[in-house]
């Protein structure tokens, strides 16, 4: 499951993508137009990861 966030405005111009695989998800972010900091978690179970 993947999902893509973007935040705009006169001052700000940030994304966010978080990417869920299995039991664990990464978290990818910084300002539009860079390869941003990528930060991952992983949980015991699929069904926690999700929540």
């Amino acid at each position: 499951m993947n999902h893509k966030l973007i935040f705009r405005d006169d001052k700000s111009d940030k994304f966010w993508n978080i990417e869920t695989s299995g039991n664990s998800f990464t978290v990818t972010y910084g300002k539009t137009g860079t390869a941003g900091t990528s930060q991952t978690k992983t949980f015991e179970t699929e069904e926690t990861c999700i929540k």
